[in-house]
């Protein structure tokens, strides 16, 4: 009996959380395509209609998004900063993705203030990356 109660409370806690139910992404059918870099920290998702559905990097790193249209894209992120003060955070950005273009997604901590930024891949560049100019900031998918 005992075991039957550690169980329903783990999957009590598990589903709480908001965890359990977050989809994966997928480009819909059709769409032109752009690939984000997700190789920094946290869990990266994108906004759908109003719903956070989570970005699963390829074999590559990268996770296939839809172009053409704004996107927002976040990170969700907890942790521990500085020691031992506790973070939680879910910043985010959005884009105009073009077709074919790759993107790589930054997360920042400082003075315990997040912050996400999209940038477009550029080869051509010593740092490899390029100012977005369809950044802007987001408020879609605010934190649950």
């Amino acid at each position: 009996m005992k075991k039957n109660q550690l169980i329903i409370s783990i999957a009590a806690a598990v589903l709480s959380s908001g965890c359990a139910f977050t989809p994966s992404y997928q480009v819909p059918k059709g769409y032109p395509v752009a690939k984000l870099n997700l190789d920094s920290s946290g869990s990266k998702w994108i906004c759908v209609s109003g719903q956070r559905q989570q970005l699963i990097p390829d074999t590559t790193g990268y996770a296939e998004i839809a172009a053409g249209n704004r996107i927002t894209i976040g990170i969700s992120y907890s942790g521990a900063q500085y020691g031992s003060v506790n973070l939680s955070c879910n910043p985010r950005s959005s884009i105009i993705p073009k077709e074919g273009q790759a993107y790589f997604i930054d997360f920042q901590v400082e003075a315990s203030w997040c912050t996400a930024i999209l940038f477009k891949e550029d080869p051509a560049k010593r740092t490899g990356l390029s100012i977005e100019p369809t950044l802007a900031p987001s408020s879609e998918c605010e934190a649950r």
